[in-house]
């Protein structure tokens, strides 16, 4: 970015992030409305499968194409992505889009977590106080409505809250102080998805396409361009020029957004402890 003054330069990836944050925040509303008119499967498949061709098209574009160099770390992002999206879109159409979107956030603390461990470095005492603390958010945000014990689809978001903090610290163990192709790398990680997707969607996909409405193609391309193409390069270059950690904290801010988008535009309800438990969840975070 030799045209991009150096302030400038030190910004854009806290400036990124933070949009990829919004985007993904309404994106588990997104998802739902999308699922409700077909299915979680065809709602991973269609998401996928354009960004691949898409992605792959601009890549046969350009003047050297690198995806070889690409293909082995881009396969292991690619099954940590695919897990990540495959517990998060079954585990919003089971659970509401605000707990979705707060549960998610627990991630930000298990990033951290896992670079200590790989760095062989001690906990600090805030880290660990942070998450007890978020321990204690999710249990009064589940439990919001009455405490009846957490639900399939918390336990899925909870699950993929894990495998999105493992991607955090792959996604900086191959491209901080390396010199890596982010379009190509970001590129074999989709496409990975979108036959995983397409072998599992593409049916249910089938019988649903022709019901989807406007609102239902336009809700497909803000997930395809915005929620993935999009966040998945710009999350791939920010982390590159900052640290797991970092990018993410300032993705922590998508539980923010989700909870503004299930509480304001889908009229979701978590009752006085559930408000209790996402204040403390974001203190938490």
């Amino acid at each position: 970015m030799p045209s991009v003054p150096p302030t400038a330069r030190r910004v854009l990836p806290d400036v990124l992030l933070l949009l990829i944050a919004i985007m993904w925040g309404g994106s588990y509303l997104a998802a739902q409305d999308l699922a409700a008119a077909s299915s979680a499967a065809a709602v991973m498949c269609i998401r996928f499968l354009p960004s691949a061709a898409i992605l792959l098209c601009i890549n046969f574009a350009r003047p050297a194409v690198r995806l070889r160099d690409s293909t082995l770390p881009g396969i292991l992002l690619g099954i940590l992505r695919t897990a990540t999206i495959a517990l998060e879109t079954i585990g919003v159409t089971l659970t509401s889009a605000t707990n979705a979107g707060l549960i998610i956030a627990v991630s930000i603390l298990f990033t951290p977590i896992l670079e200590s461990l790989h760095a062989k470095r001690r906990l600090s005492a805030s880290l660990i106080a942070s998450v007890l603390l978020a321990l204690l958010g999710i249990t009064l945000l589940v439990g919001g409505n009455g405490f009846s014990g957490i639900n399939p689809g918390d336990g899925l978001m909870l699950a993929a809250a894990a495998t999105r903090a493992l991607l955090g610290v792959a996604e900086a163990r191959f491209t901080v102080g390396r010199r890596t192709d982010v379009l190509g790398l970001t590129t074999v990680e989709i496409a990975f998805g979108a036959v995983i997707f397409t072998v599992w969607g593409s049916n249910s996909l089938m019988e649903h396409l022709p019901g989807f409405s406007i609102a239902n193609w336009l809700t497909i391309v803000y997930l395809c361009l915005g929620c993935t193409i999009f966040a998945f390069l710009g999350q791939l270059w920010a982390t590159k020029h900052t640290s797991a950690s970092r990018a993410g904290m300032l993705l922590g801010t998508e539980p923010g957004w989700a909870l503004f988008a299930g509480v304001l535009l889908a009229g979701d309800r978590i009752g006085t402890l559930g408000y209790l438990g996402a204040l403390v969840l974001l203190v938490a975070t």
